[in-house]
Formats: structure tokens, sequence, C-alpha cells
């Protein structure tokens, strides 16, 4: 007996609705019943959840209660590929919604509860068969590839995307029709989209479907609320949404999800009356993952044979691939196999690995044969293909390169083996041409090669910026005095270490003093006063200063107040560029060399050159996405005022080391040095600077505060062709 099943019992399903539809409605409502009651009775409430890898990528989940489990609603969805089960009188104590599980098949598990309903998601890898079973108070459920579904589960693959109203929205006797009351769209995190149908306090049967490109939300039996008949458009939300149409389809209302041409993946789930669509966009690497996990994807069918001859099969499957068949000869047997809802490429690969049989496809032609049969006619056409090159002509082209040098394309060819015994290549770098003398086959396969090496080079900008701020600030105040007496017998002043101008003292009287005091030898001469100075704590530069002084015929007492205060601020950029192609390294360096005096150990003195320079060293990288890898080396190094013991001036170096992925145009900080400097000077006599108030004609105070900041900016930009041009 043979059957082949291609959704062809719509027919049958729909008079089995027509005359047992009434039926089951009532069945389904006593078992409501029985089921509610038993709820009230008892809730099961899920404490635990464990895991555990089992041979051949399976995974068991053991998920604990506090008592005996309720019976498992669960069904399968295809894309994306999850299990999805209900259990109607159960409820969740754990903290977590979500369990990463990452083993075989199995992602992850969601948990999620509403209206007195469990829904355990289990998002899958692929396709898997499942089995649940019921020990005391833990539910196990195992996922595998070859593992079958249990009689008395429910399993339910689909050939699309499904998602049914479960428990009592699904099954109860409605005295009014479902209405649906609202739809709404939100943005999420990470640009994803989420649609959100609010299906009233009365429940619908729901059935989701890809039809193209789209998303279709049927709900049977369902009307619009006023107002809803309408199209959400949604683009400028920047998700994979565009459009939202809602409409009435006889006695359904339909939703009408219209995604953006770009991949995206969706999930749908119910919670309470709420039906939540979340879309997210699929990135190169996400297709790539789902492609290496499941590589087929083509047109799903059902076979169900026993006994069958192994031709007829292939036949068959190559009429649904639409493609043309070639049999060998030595492909013989019967096969028994139940496939249900297997993409072809997918059931013909389990048929030839169950038979010992290859494939080989050239264009729209199969060749089905055994293993060794196809290898030994691969093995025949390598060994002709050697013969012909042995005897085939040679012929002598000339290839030109545009964009890279012929030398370097030379070595790539001998390198990759791609010049046979009988032939050879030259290179000439003044022609930048290539002489080769191969095959006809041989050349042309040579003339591809180069095509994927003889394009021109992307070329980068890379523009660094240093900046150096700094702001200084300084407050000096100083004091200089000195006294002096003088008698006939003492003379008193400052220390000669402060040199002073002596004050000379020749009075001027009048004839009255001078007749008065015409005898004394006191004024026969004149006197001089010592003036050096008993303080000098001035300072250098001083901006402002006031002086005053005191004398009588023998005393002699000057004093000079000094101040200065100044503030500088100084920004410096420098701003090194330098264009490179893609890949290959780049220096720019601006500055001087300062000689350098060294004594090696015999006493002998050599002048060395050092650069203090400003140097940009660069090799970028362009990576999709537009952006630009950068591995950086940026000194700027200037000359110090501080000498060595030699009497060679320092060098003061700045230095940065980085590698950075950076967006094309797009200006970032690397780094930064920030160094503050306060300092307070005091010069004073000991002893007498200390002294409150008086202390302040023995003393001196220098302030200052310096605070530096560098700053490193770069900047890459590719030039593109249309800025070359």
């Amino acid at each position: 007996m043979q059957t082949v099943n291609r959704d062809r019992r719509i027919e049958t399903n729909r008079m089995q609705t027509r005359y047992l539809g009434p039926f089951w409605l009532m069945l389904s409502a006593v078992l409501l019943m029985c089921f509610t009651r038993a709820a009230v009775a008892q809730n099961a409430v899920l404490q635990d959840v464990n895991f555990a890898s089992l041979p051949g990528k399976k995974v068991e989940v053991q998920m604990t209660f506090d008592t005996a489990p309720p019976e498992v609603k669960a069904y399968l969805i295809e894309m994306p590929p999850r299990l999805v089960m209900d259990l109607w009188g159960a409820s969740s104590a754990m903290a977590q919604k979500m369990l990463a599980v990452k083993s075989g098949d199995v992602d992850s598990l969601h948990f999620a509860e509403a209206n007195g309903r469990l829904r355990i998601v289990t998002n899958l890898n692929a396709m898997v068969g499942y089995n649940v079973q019921t020990q005391g108070n833990t539910l196990l459920l195992e996922l595998g590839s070859d593992v079958a579904a249990p009689a008395n589960t429910v399993s339910t693959p689909v050939a699309h995307p499904q998602t049914t109203a479960a428990g009592s929205e699904a099954t109860s006797n409605r005295t009014a029709q479902a209405e649906v009351a609202g739809i709404d769209f939100r943005r999420l995190e990470g640009d994803r989209g989420r649609v959100v149908i609010d299906l009233g306090t009365t429940g619908a049967d729901l059935d989701i479907v890809e039809e193209g490109n789209n998303v279709v939300v049927n709900l049977k039996g369902a009307n619009l609320k006023p107002g809803l008949q309408q199209r959400l458009d949604v683009q400028d939300f920047a998700t994979p949404v565009n459009y939202v149409d809602t409409l009435v389809k006889g006695d359904s209302a339909t939703i009408l999800i219209t995604p953006s041409a770009a991949p995206y993946d969706y999930m749908a789930y119910q919670s309470g009356n709420q039906l939540i669509l979340d879309f997210k966009s699929m990135t190169q690497a996400d297709q790539q993952a789902q492609k290496d996990l499941f590589p087929y994807s083509g047109e799903k069918i059902d076979l169900n044979f026993q006994n069958v001859e192994i031709r007829t099969v292939l036949q068959i499957i190559a009429e649904v691939a639409e493609k043309n068949l070639v049999v060998s000869d030595n492909v013989q047997g019967d096969i028994t196999l139940r496939l249900k809802n297997v993409p072809w490429d997918q059931a013909l690969d389990i048929v030839l690995q169950t038979k010992g049989l290859d494939k080989r496809e050239a264009g729209n032609v199969l060749l089905i044969g055994t293993v060794a049969e196809i290898a030994e006619r691969e093995a025949v056409e390598m060994q002709s293909q050697q013969s012909e090159i042995t005897v085939a002509p040679l012929i002598t082209d000339f290839i030109q390169i545009d964009y890279r040098k012929a030398s370097d394309i030379k070595d790539r060819l001998v390198e990759a083996m791609m010049i046979s015994e009988r032939g050879f290549v030259l290179a000439d770098d003044e022609t930048n041409t290539l002489m080769v003398r191969e095959t006809v086959k041989k050349v042309g396969e040579i003339r591809n090669t180069i095509k994927q090496f003889d394009v021109e080079v992307a070329q980068v900008m890379v523009q660094a910026r240093l900046v150096t701020a700094s702001n200084t600030a300084a407050k000096e105040l100083g004091i200089r005095w000195g006294a002096g007496f003088k008698n006939d017998r003492w003379s008193v002043g400052g220390s000669p270490n402060f040199p002073s101008t002596p004050v000379v003292h020749n009075p001027i009287l009048s004839s009255d003093q001078a007749e008065a005091v015409e005898d004394s030898e006191a004024l026969k001469e004149n006197m001089t006063i010592p003036g050096n100075l008993m303080v000098d704590l001035g300072i250098e530069k001083a901006t402002s200063g006031l002086a005053f002084g005191f004398l009588t015929n023998r005393f002699l007492l000057s004093a000079e107040l000094l101040a200065m205060q100044s503030d500088g601020k100084l920004e410096i950029v420098s701003q090194p560029k330098v264009i490179t192609t893609n890949g290959k390294p780049a220096v720019i360096k601006a500055g001087q060399e300062i000689p350098t005096r060294t004594i090696d150990s015999d006493g002998k003195a050599t002048v060395e050159w050092k650069e203090v320079v400003l140097k940009l060293d660069v090799v970028p990288q362009i990576i999709p996405g537009d952006k630009v890898q950068l591995d950086l080396i940026i000194t700027e190094d200037s000359v110090g005022e501080v000498y060595d013991e030699l009497g060679n001036r320092l060098i003061n170096k700045q230095e940065l080391r980085t590698s950075i992925v950076v967006s094309d145009g797009e200006t970032v900080v690397l780094g930064g040095v920030l160094r503050n400097q306060t300092s307070e000077n005091v010069s004073k006599t000991p002893f007498l600077g200390d002294l409150p108030v008086v202390g302040n004609l023995f003393r001196s105070r220098i302030a200052g505060n310096e605070k530096r900041e560098l700053l490193i900016f770069i900047t890459p930009q590719m030039i593109r062709e249309s800025l070359r041009r």
C-alpha cells in the first residue's frame, strides 16, 4: 500500500466538521466543566526546572510541581521551530521566566501564565520529536530528532507557523460573536516591532500563517470593533514591520502584517486576551546560522510507503522538485518509510542514505547512483581531465594587470599550483603584464583567478588630532628692607651680602645754625650711614612695587614691597593626516633631531641624534558595515627643560598604542591625560618669619597652579570612488 499525502484532506475535514461539529462542541463543554472543577480543587504549581543532556543530541527537561501536574496540551510550530505546551490549572512559582538550555537542538525555555493557564514555550534550533510523560509530581519532557511522540500526546506539525487558542477560550460555547477590541503597535529595544491584538472578553479561534513575505492572522468567527478596519503605517518606527492592515472576510477578521523586504524572524504567543507578535530583523550571521542548522528549503511533502520500489519513490520526489531524473541500473530494491511534512530535498537525502546511494546535480538534472558507482565515475573523469592536460596544445596569452604588481600575481599563481608542468608564467613589472603559456582551459582558469585578485583596493584617510590645553596661574609677594645707624662710636647696618648704596649725610644749615654748631666736630666732615639690606626677600619679575624711606642725621630706614600676579592659557592643536590603502601600514612624522652626547665605557664621547617628532603610525582594515579597524601608534615628543648629568636636554614623550573599530567618518576620543600641579613656596628668616603679623616683614610667598590636559581624537574616512572622480 502506498500513499502520497500533499494536503489533499481539506474536503474530508470539512465534512467531519459539518456533521461532527455539534457533537464535539458538546463533548468539549462537558470536558471543560470537568477540567474546571478539577482545576479549582487543586492548582499545580511549578517549583523547579532542571535539564540533562542525553546521548544522541537528546535533552531531557524535568519540571517539578507541588502536586501531580495537569494534562499537557502540546503542539509544534515550524517557523521558527518551537514546542508549545499548555497546562490548564497550573501556575509557576519560579522567579525566572526564561531558562537557557543551549544543548542539542534545544535553545531555551520560556514560562508564562495567564487566566489559569501555564504556557511553556521551548525554542528549538531545528524541528525535533518530543515525548511528554508524568511521573508523580514530575513532568518529563524528552526532545530529540529520534524521539517519537506517545499516543496520548497531542503533536501537530504544521507547514506554516500556527498558534491555536487552547483551553476554555477555544472550546467554550459562545453566547456572542468574538470581537477584536483593539490593535496596537510598539517599538521595542533592538529595533524590534511588536503587534498587539486585543481579542476582547470573548475568545476567538485564531490561525497564523505566512503568505509570501506577509504574516496573516485569521480570527475565525470574530468581528472588528468599529473604526479598526484600517491600515497602520508604521514604517517610521524603523522596525521590520511596514504595515498592519485589518479587514473582515465573511464571518472572520483578518490582520495582514506586511514586513519589510529584509529577512526577519517573528514569534507569536498569547497572554490573556492579547495576541502578541514580535518581529526582529535577521542579520547575515543569523541567516547563515539558521541555514547551517537546517540546510533544506524544498517544498514540504508527506510520504507513506510500505515495501515500494525505490525507483518509484525517487520519481515522486523528482516530480515534486520539478527536476529531471536519471537513475543508474544498479539502483534496485524496495523501501518502507513514513515521512510527514518534510522538505523534498531532506526526504531525498534520507532515502539515499538509507539505501547507500548518492546524487549529483547538473542544472535541472538529478543523477542517482550507488556511492561506489559515482565515485568510480568521478575518478574516470578526473583521469580523463589529466590526460587532456598532458596532450592538449599550449597557447601563449598576455594578461594585463591593472591594480597589482605583476610579480605579486605571479607568486600567487605559483603558490596556488595553477601552473602545470608543461606551462610557465613570466612577469614584467615595467609593463605590469603576465606572459602565460598553458592550455586553453588552464588559461581560462588563470584569468578567472586573476579577476579575483586584480581589483582596486579601497583607500582610507586617517586624521588624528592632539589637543594640548594648559592653564597657569602664579602669585608672588616679596619684601626688601634695611636700616642703618651711626654715631661717633657705633655703626649698625645690614649684611654686606645684601649690598645697598650707603647714605652720605651732609646737611645744609642756616647761618644761625652754623654759628651755633661751629665748633662741633660732628659737622666738620661728612657722615656715612650704612645702607645695606637687612631682609632681601624680593621677587625677580615684579609687576608692581612700593618703596618708602626715613632718614635722620644718624638713622636710615628703607623698605620695598614687591608683587606679581600672572595668568596664562595655551592651546596647541596637532593634526597629522595620512592616506593609505586598505591593510597597508602608513607613517607620517614631523619634528626635529637634537644631538645627544654619550660616553662609552672607555671614556670616549660620541654624539647621537634623537628624533623629537609628532608621529602617526596606522594600519587600517575595512570591515563589513562601513567600519574601519585601526591599529594605531600616536607619538608626540617635545624638548624638555631638564638636563641630565652630561648636559643633554631630556625629551618629554607622550605616546598612545591601541586597536579600535570606528565607523566611517566617525570621530572618537582615544584617550587623554589630565595633570594638575599646585605649588606654594615660602622664603623666610628663621624664627622671625614665624612670628604673627611682624613675621610678614621677614618672609615672601610664591604660589602657582598649572593645569595641563591632553586629548587624542581619531577620524577615519573611506575614500569612495565617487569622491575620487
